[in-house]
């Protein structure tokens, strides 16, 4: 678990069994470095020919770093946090920015979009993308790269007891672009062990691994999705200028409010936007939804022609098409933010204290 999660603070309790606690420390400084070792200090429970300052001495000395004594109070452990939890023991430049595209509507580009993106991305900054295909029903991420991947995220559920972050990076696929691909099941049944807890634990791992995690979802608000939007710093919501999507869409805004996942993460994409049969023009969408569009990408059918050959429509030589410039812009976009340090540290905020509730997979990761 702390070679999954990384956490800041370790609780161990110390007894009389040195030793033990020995290996434990050792362990836990090997694959998790940073996070702080605290002992939990109960006298009756260890040998009673020891002393308190004898086993914290023994303790320090194995490389524990603090200790509280049970039972413990609320004014320590707010101490004990206060120290153990302060800025100075973290390191955000390492952790990478983590984007979702999403949509409560099939068909509307959202795959597409994710892989062009990330595929501009992986241009930009070869092995530090990892476009994660969170569609465990119907991925169609390895299909629009035209890769045949040899492991999949069901690979990575069932090597859980020993995925750290090199392991994850071993059941990726490489694409010619510079990104790497973890995919989804090619059979929907082998994704049913996949949860909301296991999404959150791959998605911590990337994030120490890539500078850029991406993440194409299905059109269902489950808990997995759920638990996606929680890990997401942003999340770009995906419609077209139709008006049954429109209406979908704008539901979808309420479901979000619902579960706390605020405004300020989110980002709208219209995607495939024409003008012909009357459609909707972008400021009609504008009124409709009551929000402003962030991007906006052409349609354009060398964009579906080039998905269903399998090679990203931003790779291809029609650099000057309007589309293709739109996604370049988005990429854009996406390194903005993760180079605008405040803005992180403003949506870091918000998902600590507006995290989406994901049930018992949510508590596993607290």
């Amino acid at each position: 678990m702390a070679r999954a999660y990384q956490p800041a603070v370790v609780m161990l309790e110390i007894a009389s069994d040195m030793s033990a606690l020995q290996v434990l420390v050792e362990e836990l400084t090997a694959c998790s470095p940073h996070s702080a070792i605290v002992g939990l200090m109960q006298m009756d429970r260890v040998n009673a020919t020891g002393t308190e300052s004898a086993l914290m001495i023994q303790a320090l000395r194995l490389g524990v770093e603090d200790f509280i004594r049970r039972p413990i109070s609320s004014r320590d452990l707010q101490q004990l946090l206060a120290r153990r939890l302060s800025p100075r023991r973290s390191d955000p430049a390492k952790i990478g920015l983590t984007v979702s595209f999403v949509s409560n509507k099939g068909g509307v580009g959202k795959s597409t979009a994710a892989v062009n993106v990330a595929a501009e991305l992986g241009k930009r900054h070869p092995g530090r993308v990892l476009l994660l295909d969170g569609s465990l029903q119907m991925g169609v991420c390895a299909t629009q790269l035209n890769v045949q991947p040899k492991a999949t995220i069901v690979d990575a559920w069932e090597q859980r007891d020993r995925l750290d972050e090199r392991l994850l990076h071993e059941l990726t696929t490489p694409h010619e672009s510079g990104l790497q691909l973890l995919a989804a099941p090619a059979n929907a049944m082998e994704s049913a062990e996949i949860d909301d807890a296991m999404m959150s634990r791959i998605l911590l791992l990337a994030r120490r691994r890539y500078d850029y995690v991406l993440v194409d979802t299905f059109p269902l608000f489950d808990r997995v999705n759920m638990a996606i939007l929680d890990m997401s710093d942003v999340a770009y919501v995906v419609l077209e200028n139709v008006v049954p999507t429109m209406q979908i869409v704008r539901g979808f805004f309420d479901l979000l409010s619902e579960v706390d996942f605020a405004v300020e993460r989110q980002r709208i994409l219209l995607n495939r936007f024409s003008k012909s049969g009357g459609s909707p023009g972008r400021g009609d969408v504008e009124r409709y939804l009551g929000r402003q569009i962030d991007h906006l990408i052409p349609f354009d059918k060398k964009v579906i022609q080039a998905a269903n050959m399998g090679y990203p429509f931003v790779l291809s030589p029609n650099r000057f098409s309007k589309s293709a410039r739109a996604i370049r812009q988005l990429a854009s976009s996406i390194e903005e933010l993760r180079s605008g340090s405040s803005f992180l540290n403003t949506i870091s905020h918000a998902s600590t204290n507006g995290a989406v509730a994901t049930g018992q997979g949510q508590e596993d990761r607290t």
